[in-house]
């Protein structure tokens, strides 16, 4: 049996000896971003990728995700590499697409290169053989929870149930023999070889209101009329008054856009609609703040006079990393960029669907550097390729190589450790009981 740190050496050469590869699939699929459950080319390249390494792959998960699986020299616990395939909509980006205005200034491009450079470090070297447990490679759609309207559309033809790639993929049973996972997404304006490591983070829910009014004469007889703009007006402002009720702690945020405002200005309008997110880091919080904004959005309706209806869509999981899998990959991060460049226990505000996943198995979802300018936004590039995707691949191939040598222990240990706080059919019905229109 090969001695453990020989073993994390060569995987990381053998991470830099597809760096040329890797770039060039790195930089293809930045050019042609996707949005989620739309991946097709994406899906497709990556697929050809992994091909191209004699691995079997399915695909059509969810619709366009994938999973290659590589086995090791004796049986064990089965570790889950994961990288998103989605692209998010910023029209203002270098790269973004002219039609829909998808880009990868979410990084997610970077990700599945990751996934890809460490498949490759794996066959390449032949190093499976030293470990006790498989690794499993899983591309995953739509982590990116916008174009509501259109997935909604999606479910109601029965195309999907729930909006998420991960929840999607834990429904369809993709994740029912993972015993843990991770993946490392980009940083935010993090240029230099880095990582943030976040042990918890926000959760979501979904709101969609319609303000039903009367239509009228705006100027020759509005008082015939009910405004339904001025119900959600009013809606805004009994919100806003909550907001000195939340608590720090609980990293509670609402926020919402008014997707239509009416129909004409001459007319009182009598159909205005809101879309919005109630966000927090614990999910009793989610639906209790969740509660309380419906009930502030309904009153805006009665002193109006007009009629709130409400759809509430299931959105993500609060994330609750496992500290043990963070610990593991932060003392390989410490290795790789020195420890004064790892930062411990951040708190991701933003959400990610790897919370749901969270809920049922340890996974992490550590943030490398190499980037500069924010996420999402128009300024978000790679300035350092090696620390955005290679440094990424090392990290997490060193991480298996922890868990899968001397027989799976340490990763029997983690897997020993973790008290889910779901199983896969009480998170379903979490799900469900979410979904509701009135």
């Amino acid at each position: 049996m090969m001695e453990k740190t020989e073993l994390k050496k060569l995987l990381c050469d053998a991470v830099d000896s597809v760096r040329c590869e890797v770039g060039a699939f790195a930089e293809d699929i930045a050019a042609h971003p996707e949005l989620g459950f739309f991946e097709r080319r994406t899906s497709q390249k990556l697929s050809e990728a992994l091909s191209g390494l004699g691995l079997d792959v399915k695909e059509g998960l969810a619709l366009t995700g994938l999973r290659a699986d590589l086995d090791g020299g004796a049986p064990g616990p089965r570790v889950a590499l994961i990288g998103e395939l989605d692209g998010i909509v910023c029209r203002q980006h270098p790269q973004a697409d002219p039609d829909d205005g998808a880009s990868h200034s979410c990084g997610h491009n970077l990700q599945i290169s990751a996934v890809y450079a460490a498949a490759a470090a794996l066959v390449k070297s032949g190093l499976m053989k030293e470990l006790a447990g498989s690794v499993s490679l899983i591309g995953v759609p739509a982590e990116e929870f916008i174009e509501v309207g259109r997935r909604t559309e999606m479910r109601e033809r029965g195309e999907i149930v729930y909006y998420g790639g991960k929840q999607e993929l834990v429904r369809l049973g993709v994740f029912d023999d993972v015993d843990m996972a991770m993946m490392v997404h980009a940083g935010d304006d993090q240029p230099n070889p880095s990582f943030v490591i976040p042990e918890g983070g926000n959760g979501f829910r979904i709101f969609m209101l319609r303000y039903e009014g009367r239509q009228a004469h705006a100027a020759a007889a509005p008082h015939l009329g009910v405004n339904a703009l001025y119900a959600a007006v009013a809606g805004i402002n009994a919100v806003n008054a909550l907001r000195e009720t939340f608590r720090d702690e609980d990293h509670i945020r609402v926020h919402y856009i008014i997707t239509k405002g009416g129909d004409s200005v001459n007319s009182v309008p009598d159909d205005v609609r809101l879309e919005g997110y109630v966000r927090a880091g614990n999910a009793d919080k989610i639906d209790e703040t969740f509660d309380k904004v419906i009930r502030a959005f309904r009153a805006g309706g009665e002193a109006l006079g007009a009629k709130c209806h409400v759809r509430s869509i299931a959105g993500y999981m609060p994330l609750d990393t496992s500290k043990e899998l963070n610990g593991i990959f932060a003392e390989n991060a410490d290795a790789l960029v020195g420890a004064d460049n790892v930062t411990r226990g951040a708190y991701f505000s933003a959400s990610t669907d790897l919370g749901d996943l969270a809920h049922l198995l340890p996974a992490i979802q550590p943030m490398a550097g190499g980037t500069v300018g924010a996420l999402h936004s128009k300024d978000f590039k790679v300035v350092d390729f090696d620390a955005a995707v290679l440094l990424p691949a090392k990290a997490m191939l060193m991480t298996v190589a922890d868990l899968l040598c001397d027989g799976a222990k340490l990763a029997k240990r983690v897997s020993e450790n973790f008290k889910p706080v779901y199983t896969k059919e009480e998170y379903l019905a979490v799900l469900n009981r979410k979904f509701f229109s009135e």
